[in-house]
C-alpha cells in the first residue's frame, strides 16, 4: 500500500473542505446533485418586482404525516401571514410575510424547539423594526453553528435582503426582475433573472423551484404573491396563495407521492387536490386592510430613512 499517496489524498480533501466560497462566485449555475443529502430539508425562493414580491417555500423534509398550516397572526399591531408545520408536539415556522411586504423564512433542523423559537424571535424583532441588523444576523449564524446546516432569509420590500448560513452571511439587494434560490446548504445558493424561465413571476417561481435540485424529498411548494389588489374598499396590498406538488420530474426524480395536506384559513386541503408541477392550485388570498397604496409609499420612505441612518 502506498502510504505517501494516501497521505497526500487526505491532505487534499482537508484543504478542499476548508475552502472559502465567496458571494461573487454564486451565479445561475446548476447545483451539483452529487451533494444531495437527506438533511437538505426545505428551500426558499424569492422574486423581486418594483412594487411586488413573489416568495415561495418548498417543504423537503423526510416524508412524515405533518402537513402545513397557513394562517394570520399579529406582530406588533400589524398583520402577518405565517406558514408553519402542523405538529402539536413541536414548533417550526417556515415563513412569515408582513402586511408591509417584509419576508422572513427559515429551513433547517426542526428537532430543537428552543433554538427554533430563538431564531424566530430574532426574526420578529427585525420585522417589527423594519431593520436588517448585523447583530441579529450574527446571533442567527451562531444558532446554525450548533448543528451545521440550514438557511435563514429576510427581505425588505425594496429588495434589500440577508441570507444566513453556517458558513457565511450574505447581505445584498435584489433589483426588479431578479430571483434568489436559498436552499439549506450554501453550495446551492444562486440567483438570476426570472424571465429566463417564464414571463409571469408566479409561473416562473414554480419553474425555478422545479429545476432546483438540492432536495431529494420534494413535497409541496407554497407560493405567495404580495402585490396591490382591487378590493371593495379600494386598492390594498394582499397576498395570493398557490400550492404545487413539486414532483421532482425536472431533476430526474419522482416524488409526486410525497405531497402532503395543508390548511388555509382553517380549511383542510387533502393531497389529492394539489396539482403537479408545472400547474398550481390557487387557494385564496389575504387582504391587509391597513396596507393601502399610500401606506406602502410611507413605509418605503421610512425604510430609506432607516437605510440612511444605518449607513452613517
Amino acid at each position: 500500500m502506498n502510504f505517501k499517496k494516501i497521505f497526500l489524498f487526505i491532505c487534499l480533501i482537508v484543504c478542499l473542505s476548508g475552502a472559502t466560497i465567496y458571494a461573487s462566485d454564486v451565479d445561475d449555475a446548476d447545483f451539483d446533485s452529487d451533494l444531495n443529502e437527506t438533511h437538505f430539508q426545505c428551500c426558499s425562493f424569492a422574486i423581486q418586482e418594483k412594487y411586488e414580491t413573489i416568495f415561495a417555500f418548498r417543504q423537503d423534509a423526510e416524508l412524515g404525516e405533518d402537513g402545513v398550516l397557513i394562517h394570520k397572526e399579529e406582530l406588533n399591531n400589524q398583520e402577518i401571514i405565517v406558514q408553519e408545520i402542523d405538529d402539536p408536539d413541536s414548533h417550526f415556522i417556515h415563513a412569515m410575510i408582513t402586511e408591509d411586504g417584509w419576508i422572513a423564512s427559515h429551513g433547517g433542523d426542526s428537532s430543537n424547539d428552543t433554538e427554533t423559537r430563538d431564531m424566530e424571535n430574532i426574526a420578529c424583532e427585525m420585522l417589527a423594526s423594519k431593520n436588517i441588523s448585523s447583530d441579529s444576523l450574527s446571533k442567527i449564524q451562531k444558532i446554525f453553528n450548533n448543528y451545521g446546516y440550514g438557511h435563514f432569509f429576510i427581505k425588505a420590500p425594496d429588495g434589500s435582503y440577508a441570507v444566513v448560513y453556517n458558513e457565511t452571511v450574505l447581505v445584498d439587494k435584489l433589483s426588479p426582475g431578479e430571483f434568489l434560490v436559498i436552499p439549506n446548504e450554501y453550495y446551492g445558493f444562486r440567483g438570476g433573472n426570472y424571465t429566463d424561465y417564464e414571463t409571469d413571476p408566479v409561473d416562473a417561481i414554480v419553474k425555478i423551484c422545479s429545476y432546483e435540485d438540492s432536495g431529494t424529498n420534494r413535497r409541496n411548494l407554497y407560493s405567495y404573491d404580495y402585490k396591490l389588489q382591487d378590493t371593495d374598499n379600494g386598492k390594498k396590498y394582499g397576498v395570493n396563495v398557490y400550492v404545487t406538488n413539486d414532483n421532482g420530474h425536472n431533476v430526474g426524480l419522482d416524488t409526486s407521492e410525497f405531497v402532503n395536506y395543508f390548511y388555509f384559513n382553517n380549511n383542510f386541503y387533502p393531497p389529492s387536490v394539489i396539482p403537479e408541477n408545472p400547474d398550481k392550485l390557487y387557494v385564496g388570498n389575504y387582504i391587509f386592510e391597513n396596507q393601502t397604496m399610500y401606506s406602502a409609499i410611507k413605509d418605503r420612505i421610512f425604510q430609506k430613512l432607516v437605510d440612511l441612518q444605518n449607513s452613517d
